[in-house]
């Protein structure tokens, strides 16, 4: 048998036949899993065939549906692109195509996106997946290999079988607890309500999907479709909302406290994993162990909701978060030669500001997202008013100021926070950015929030320019009028617009759909960003 059949061997393994190809699952956000031939964990998403031998080369990958040829599977290592039939072919999703076949020309997003699996036409999707944001290391997958249901895995498989991993019941502690929550924190609706916060000791995440909240007035299954609102890192903190209101998310409870009472936390095999019992607490006071997972409890006039108990309070020096970019895609580059989301810190001191230690995150239910590195000291000194530059592209591995999460261009939240993770030294809300367009503080560290088109990523804000073109403010394309408009009077647009309103802090103050006006009397005087469409911004200042 000897070479002609090898040979035919060769032929078949290159040959691509009839068969089903699925995008069968994905992890965006990998940090802690398998490791690419390079030793990095690196995001991954892994192609199923269902029917003959398929060589992907010249098929195509994108996670943007305005360009589906985004990235071609390469026609020069079968080997790599390969799928045998009922096997699967993985792919790293880390815009480094230079080490090898398998690594593709974009990454994935954690805060969620849609991929493409496109024919060698680079038209006919054969395959795509929606999905929301991510939580770090759980793959989220089909229920059983090509079938229809999406889920998410704690244990993720790649290159295997798509199946659940038995649960396990982890030790955890119900460590402090707030029944009557006035005005202590809110949560994301803005709402005071009622919580229990769980501690994990253990040096592992773990996902709270499938354990039960119970009380005195009944039980709550932990849902297992938003892990990223209830997956608790290693020797950490999480907050569970006991409000009844599971519509605000799977971090709320369709469940209520007594003023006194028990509360247990029950594990997937139904083993109570901690009960936990409290006495009737004032206004903004909450019962806590005295030590995390300690066997004696004490009031807390000062909660300390998601971090420890045994909190001693840093006073931060005076800094602030000065300029941010959330698509950037020609502008600034990293050591590694990309151009990835950033953000800048500024020191207005006279002296200068060792930052290590203290945390940032882009997620206020988990503040101690990322620390700044203690054992960097010649690399964490901001000078006096001087800055600091971070890459938010979850590429750790690259630098010690590359952070744990990206920046959405849609707006989200960045806050820096003490050591000792819950005084908050600068924190700002955006909105939606454009692509090379940063959004920083009018001159350094002011109040006033504005876009830049000439970014200053550790340099001085002050004197660049605004991104605020001539015709926004006084042509026809398009037209806002009267602008500037005196408090309480009606803004009118030349056509019916969708809009938002931005203040210079970058929170939403106003937004309509299809509208010719909309009034200002909600408007402190002021300027303010109006977004029309999604795609024209324009300055308007209210007197």
């Amino acid at each position: 048998m000897s070479k002609y059949i090898l040979a035919l061997i060769a032929l078949f393994l290159v040959t691509e036949s009839e068969g089903q190809l699925y995008i069968n699952e994905l992890v965006a956000g990998n940090q802690n899993g398998i490791e690419d031939d390079f030793f990095q964990a690196e995001d991954w998403i892994e192609i199923h065939n269902t029917g003959g031998i398929v060589n992907l080369a010249g098929y195509y990958l994108s996670d943007d549906p305005d360009s589906l040829d985004m990235w071609q599977f390469p026609n020069t290592n079968a080997g790599l692109t390969t799928v045998l039939p009922g096997g699967y072919a993985l792919f790293w999703m880390d815009n480094d195509e230079n080490q090898g076949e398998d690594h593709a020309g974009f990454k994935l997003s954690t805060d969620g996106e849609g991929v493409y699996l496109v024919d060698p036409d680079g038209e006919t999707i054969i395959d795509q997946i929606e999905f929301g944001p991510q939580q770090p290391d759980i793959s989220y997958g089909r229920e059983c290999d090509a079938c229809s249901e999406w889920v998410y895995f704690n244990v993720p498989t790649p290159e295997a079988t798509n199946q659940q991993a038995p649960e396990e019941t982890q030790l955890l502690y119900i460590n402090e607890v707030m029944t009557s929550n006035v005005s202590y924190i809110d949560d994301q609706a803005g709402d005071f309500d009622s919580w229990i916060e769980i501690f994990n000791p253990n040096p592992f995440q773990v996902n709270l999907a499938g354990y039960t909240i119970e009380t005195d007035l009944g039980t709550a299954e932990i849902l297992a479709d938003g892990p990223v609102e209830t997956t608790v890192s290693a020797e950490s903190f999480i907050l569970l909302w006991l409000d009844a209101e599971p519509e605000e998310g799977n971090a709320h409870m369709y469940l209520l406290m007594e003023d006194a009472g028990t509360v247990s936390l029950i594990g997937p095999d139904d083993t109570y994993v901690d009960t936990y019992t409290y006495p009737a607490l004032g206004e903004n006071v909450s019962w806590g162990r005295e030590i995390d997972a300690g066997t004696t409890s004490i009031e807390f006039n000062i909660p300390t909701p998601r971090v420890t108990n045994s909190l001693f309070i840093i006073q931060p020096e005076e800094l602030f978060i000065n300029e941010l970019m959330s698509d950037n895609e020609t502008d600034t580059l990293d050591t590694a030669n990309e151009a990835e989301d950033w953000f800048e810190i500024y020191n207005p001191n006279d002296f200068e500001v060792n930052v290590a230690g203290y945390w940032l995150t882009d997620n206020p239910a988990n503040p101690m997202k990322w620390q700044v590195p203690l054992d960097r000291p010649d690399s964490t000194i901001i000078p006096s008013e001087g800055y600091l530059l971070f890459f938010a592209d979850e590429q750790q591995s690259e630098g010690w100021n590359h952070v744990n999460f990206r920046l959405s261009d849609q707006g989200e939240s960045i806050t820096l926070l003490s050591p000792d993770g819950f005084t908050i030294a600068d924190e700002i809300e955006f909105g939606p950015l454009a692509n090379d367009t940063s959004y920083g503080r009018f001159t350094d560290g002011s109040p006033d929030w504005v876009l830049f088109t000439e970014t200053t990523p550790e340099y001085s804000n002050n004197g660049a320019t605004i991104n605020i073109e001539e015709e926004d403010l006084f042509s026809s394309t398009p037209v806002i009028y009267p602008n500037p408009v005196a408090a309480g009077m009606t803004v009118n647009f030349d056509k019916a617009r969708n809009w938002q309103a931005y203040n210079m802090q970058g929170q939403r103050v106003g937004e309509g759909q299809n509208e010719r006006s909309f009034e200002t009397a909600r408007f402190a005087p002021g300027a303010y960003i109006i977004i029309l469409d999604n795609r024209h911004r324009v300055k308007m200042l209210v007197q």
